[in-house]
């Protein structure tokens, strides 16, 4: 099977298997045709990397502390502070005080935000009905055992 650079990036020999590197490339191929792989819509957005980092922070687990953003990004609270109010200057946060402790200031998506996500689902959700619908029960039902299969996996390395 031949590779192209967009598929390869992360491939190391010291990693993946052939087979590993192959179901990888069909993963990534599967991500990019879904539209979650599109980023038109993103580069035309005026946003640092690190901003699209928290807004897929937040996208992924909806209200978080200030200090938790900071920590899973390895970044310090100074940092975040002026990070997040660039975010929050362009309407894609809000921050708020916490309803259980006052002190603490929770972050999430406002609705321009979120619509930027849901724009890329709704993409990658038309895509994927059209493909379903070229399928059979038994290739639906295929995937969807793969599928659950990969995730199961997937979510039993959560820890590495």
């Amino acid at each position: 099977m031949e590779y192209n650079i967009h598929d390869t990036t992360v491939l190391n020999e010291d990693i993946l298997s052939p087979e590993e590197k192959e179901t990888w490339v069909l993963y990534m191929k599967v991500l990019t045709a879904a539209g979650l792989g599109d980023v038109s819509e993103w580069m035309k957005l005026d946003i640092s990397m690190p901003q699209m980092k928290v807004l897929m922070l937040l996208n992924n687990h909806g209200k978080l502390k200030v200090s938790e953003i900071a920590e899973k990004m390895g970044a310090s609270l100074p940092n975040m502070t002026g990070l997040l109010g660039r975010l929050e200057q362009a309407d894609f946060i809000k921050r708020t005080h916490s309803e259980t402790d006052r002190r603490t200031i929770v972050v999430e998506l406002t609705e321009s935000a979120k619509d930027i996500f849901r724009g890329l689902y709704k993409k990658g959700h038309g895509k994927l009905k059209k493909a379903l619908e070229m399928m059979n029960e038994e290739e639906k039902k295929k995937v969807n055992e793969g599928l659950s299969i990969l995730e199961k996996a997937l979510k039993s390395n959560e820890s590495d």
